[in-house]
């Protein structure tokens, strides 16, 4: 623990190493609470590999833009359940991968048949209007697809979960991506919509999410020493333990 310790926190007293995370509202993985606290899966997770570190942790609640945007310059340390992708390296370290998420479309109940998609080069052609939230990553094959004006012209972009929800319910889009299946059910209970919508059939291609850390405060070592403590935490059980909590 002291090397650890040493690793994140520098020549500076522990007490003295503080980390400001960002997180939006993400279904049972972050979330704040009626007191007006952060809660969730990442959340707990934030605070047992930082409690580790001799950190201290502060949260702040924003739309994950801002939050890509606040990384980038450093006005925050660290972000969760982020994928790794070229982009994003530029500004920002990755921690070894803490969970994997499922990609998928959903859309209105009994509506899935109308969109025969064998794969997501078919949306042009079938007419579906299709929600995304602006700044998620829904993996390498949409992105190279997003070029083709044809299928960009089908995109539309929100700012969150719910927005995309109520889109959905209101016929403005007919089905909108998912970057993480697990959120996605978590958010239609939360708002009483489940019996509203359905996942489409197309199966798609997950992607393993990380914490995220800003270049310009978090450097390489402390970066080393959080993936140290994750490694402790998935063997001990610790992250299975956390995880539990909020799922079953």
């Amino acid at each position: 623990a002291v090397c650890l310790m040493a690793l994140f926190a520098g020549s500076a007293v522990a007490q003295q190493c503080t980390l400001r995370a960002g997180y939006d509202s993400y279904g049972v993985y972050a979330y704040t609470d009626s007191a007006g606290r952060a809660g969730g899966i990442d959340v707990d997770t934030i605070r047992a590999f930082a409690g580790e570190l001799g950190c201290r942790v502060s949260f702040e609640e924003m739309p994950w833009t801002r939050i890509l945007l606040a990384i980038e310059t450093g006005r925050l340390d660290l972000a969760s359940s982020a994928s790794m992708t070229d982009e994003r390296l530029r500004f920002a370290r990755f921690s070894i991968p803490y969970r994997q998420a499922e990609f998928a479309i959903y859309v209105r109940r009994g509506e899935s048949g109308r969109f025969a998609l064998e794969s997501l080069a078919d949306i042009p052609r079938t007419g579906l209007r299709l929600g995304i939230v602006t700044g998620y990553y829904y993996g390498d094959a949409f992105d190279a697809l997003m070029t083709d004006q044809s299928f960009a012209a089908m995109v539309d972009p929100a700012a969150d979960y719910e927005t995309n929800i109520r889109k959905l319910l209101h016929d403005r889009i007919d089905g909108f991506m998912v970057d993480d299946v697990g959120v996605m059910v978590s958010v239609m209970r939360r708002l009483g919509v489940k019996d509203q919508m359905e996942r489409h059939p197309l199966r798609l291609p997950g992607d393993d999410l990380r914490f995220m850390f800003s270049r310009k405060t978090v450097d390489a070592l402390r970066v080393e020493g959080v993936n140290h403590v994750l490694e402790r935490m998935q063997s001990d059980g610790r992250l299975q333990d956390i995880m539990r909590k909020y799922l079953e």
